[in-house]
C-alpha cells in the first residue's frame, strides 16, 4: 500500500496540483464573486469531490498517461532523473491501477452530470484532450502547434467549475487569455527538452522553431495574455499586474541566453501558485467580508 501511495505521488508531479486543481478552485472563486454567494459555497460537496478529482487524481491519469507513453523520450530526457518519475518496468502493474482507478473517478463524476450537456462537453473535452496529448494516434504533443494548443486542458477546470456555480459560459476574450498562458506554457517547458525530442525523432514546435523562436513566440503568447486582462478586459485591478512578469520571463532569457532555462522553468510552479494564491484571496476576502 505504501508503494502505491508512492507511486501516486510521485506520478502525479506534486508541484504541479496546482496547475489543475488551482484552477478549478479559482474558477469557482471568480464565479462566487459574480453572483451572491459566501464562503459556504466553498463546503458543498460536490464542489470538494471536484477539487479533489483535479487536485490529484487528475493529475495521476494526465501525467500517468504520459509516462506510460512516453518512453521513446524519456530515455533521452535527464529531468526524468532530477525532476519527475521515470516509468519503470516494477512499477507497471501499479501504475496502470493508478490510471484506470483515476480515469473510473472522471467518469463517475460525468456520468453524475449527465443532464447538463455543458458540463459534460467541458469535462469530456477535458479528458480526451489529456489522454491523447501522449497517445497515438493522435499525440498531440508531437504535432506542431497542436502540441500547445492542445494544453487549454489546463484551462478547462476552471471554466467547468465556473459553468457548475453560476450556470454561465465564462466570457470568450479572458478565456482566450488563458489560451494564451496555457499555450506559452507548453511551449515553454518544451524548449528545455528539444534535444531529447530531437534525438527520440519528435518535431515539437519547439524542435522546429528552435529555441530562439520560441522563446520569441512565449512572449508573443504571453504579453497577449497579460495585455488583454491588464487593458482590454481589465480585471482584479491592481493585481492583474503581477500577469507582466510571465512575459518578462521569456524577454529576459533572450537578453541574456546564456541563462540557464531549464533552472528558470523549475521555477515556474512556484511563481504560478503564489499568484493562484494571490488570487484566491484578493477576489475570495471581499467575499467573506461581505
Amino acid at each position: 500500500m505504501t508503494n502505491i501511495l508512492y507511486l501516486a505521488f510521485k506520478v502525479s508531479r506534486v508541484r504541479f496540483w496546482l496547475y489543475l486543481g488551482g484552477t478549478y478552485l479559482i474558477g469557482y472563486i471568480i464565479g462566487m464573486s459574480a453572483g451572491s454567494y459566501n464562503l459556504f459555497q466553498l463546503l458543498d460537496p460536490w464542489f470538494l469531490v471536484h477539487l479533489f478529482y483535479f487536485m490529484i487524481p487528475a493529475n495521476i491519469f494526465l501525467y500517468g498517461v504520459n509516462d506510460i507513453s512516453d518512453k521513446d523520450t524519456d530515455m533521452f530526457n535527464p529531468k526524468k532523473d532530477e525532476k519527475e518519475y521515470r516509468a519503470a518496468e516494477k512499477d507497471r502493474r501499479n501504475l496502470y491501477l493508478l490510471v484506470r482507478l483515476s480515469f473510473i473517478y472522471g467518469v463517475v463524476l460525468i456520468l453524475f452530470q449527465l443532464s447538463d450537456l455543458v458540463a459534460v462537453t467541458f469535462f469530456t473535452s477535458w479528458m480526451l484532450l489529456s489522454f491523447f496529448y501522449s497517445v497515438k494516434p493522435l499525440r498531440f504533443k508531437a504535432v506542431p502547434i497542436l502540441d500547445f494548443s492542445s494544453n487549454f486542458l489546463y484551462v478547462i477546470p476552471a471554466l467547468l467549475s465556473y459553468y457548475q456555480l453560476t450556470g454561465v459560459v465564462p466570457p470568450i476574450l479572458p478565456v482566450f487569455a488563458a489560451f494564451m498562458w496555457t499555450s506559452a506554457m507548453q511551449l515553454f517547458s518544451a524548449i528545455p527538452d528539444i534535444d531529447a525530442d530531437r534525438m527520440a525523432n519528435i518535431k515539437t514546435t519547439a524542435v522546429i522553431a528552435g529555441k530562439k523562436i520560441s522563446l520569441i513566440l512565449c512572449l508573443a503568447f504571453w504579453f497577449l495574455f497579460a495585455f488583454i486582462l491588464i487593458v482590454l478586459y481589465p480585471w482584479n485591478y491592481p493585481w492583474n499586474l503581477l500577469m507582466i512578469v510571465y512575459p518578462g520571463i521569456p524577454l529576459y532569457l533572450l537578453i541574456r541566453p546564456e541563462a540557464d532555462i531549464s533552472r528558470t522553468y523549475w521555477y515556474f510552479p512556484y511563481y504560478t501558485g503564489f499568484f493562484g494564491l494571490v488570487l484566491f484571496f484578493s477576489i475570495g476576502l471581499p467575499i467573506v467580508l461581505l
